[in-house]
């Protein structure tokens, strides 16, 4: 509700036996109540079909007062101030059928958000034109005529003076809930983030330590390798000299004398054959030659 829609008017009401019976006069509270609606009715024109007030008070007399000022031409929304209350009202405009008009009035403590009795108010508004025609209404005269939609007034009271009626307050503390868990999100996030610098932190050391393992790993294998290799070469040699210290048992050894005895004589065996076969050729030549020369002579 803007200020355009709210306007407060102290108002000093003066009783006198003249103006009120005795009855009506206000008299100070004994004690704070323990609900913060005091007073609620609907009234056609100044006449209260229906109210209901939850504590025995004075606040019905302070309504009757405050309904002959509310002006039925137009549809309002305004707030009395009276001392420690504040009169709230919602009006509807006279018509044909409502001559009237019809006024919505609560009565609550100053300590009360008027958005509360507001809402309460258009609660009461809605339900009563649903239960009612405008032509039921346009036939109320009497005073209290439609009583029997005071029990409404009332359950619709109790449920707006809960704590979970003001449905600001309610988001109000929702969005303190909100709040409260973001903070914890944030305080969790935060605290995740120290624990992720750490394991960036320990995944570097762990890299430079792979990449550490992976260099000596590479220069242990090469190392194998080599060693492997002189081995291979190692062995190779001692086989090597192995069967030449075999063969050089066998031979004599150191002068392999046996070994090259048997190539000596081999060698002159051979020198022999073929001093022989030359021998043998020269006196095959030296016969053919003597023949030819015979026959030579005898021709």
């Amino acid at each position: 509700m803007t200020a355009a829609h709210v306007r407060y008017l102290h108002i000093q009401i003066f009783f006198t036996t003249a103006l009120a019976p005795q009855h009506l006069l206000l008299r100070p509270a004994l004690a704070m109540p323990a609900s913060n609606f005091l007073y609620a009715c609907v009234a056609h024109g100044t006449t209260v079909v229906a109210d209901y007030a939850p504590l025995r008070s004075n606040a019905n007399a302070v309504a009757s007062l405050i309904l002959p000022k509310i002006p039925a031409e137009e549809d309002q929304k305004l707030t009395y101030i009276h001392n420690n209350w504040l009169v709230h009202y919602i009006t509807t405009a006279a018509n044909g059928i409502v001559p009237g008009g019809v006024t919505f009035l609560a009565i609550t403590l100053s300590t009360v958000p008027r958005r509360v009795p507001f809402a309460y108010l258009l609660d009461v508004q809605r339900k009563f034109n649903e239960t009612f025609t405008p032509e039921q209404i346009g036939e109320c005269e009497e005073p209290y005529a439609l009583a029997s939609f005071s029990h409404t007034i009332g359950q619709l009271m109790a449920k707006a003076d809960s704590p979970d009626a003001d449905r600001a307050n309610v988001v109000r503390q929702e969005i303190n809930q909100v709040k409260d868990i973001m903070s914890q999100n944030i305080e969790r996030v935060i605290e995740r983030g120290e624990r992720i610098d750490v394991l960036v932190d320990k995944t570097d050391h762990m890299n430079q330590t792979a990449f550490a393992f992976r260099k000596r790993s590479t220069a242990l294998r090469r190392e194998m390798w080599w060693k492997n290799k002189r081995l291979v070469v190692l062995l190779v040699i001692a086989v090597i000299f192995l069967i030449y210290v075999l063969v050089g048992f066998g031979c004599g050894l150191p002068s392999w004398q046996k070994c090259t005895r048997g190539t000596d004589q081999n060698q002159q065996n051979n020198n022999n054959n073929a001093d022989g076969n030359a021998n043998a050729a020269g006196g095959d030549m030296d016969m053919n030659t003597s023949m030819h020369m015979g026959s030579m002579m005898h021709n």
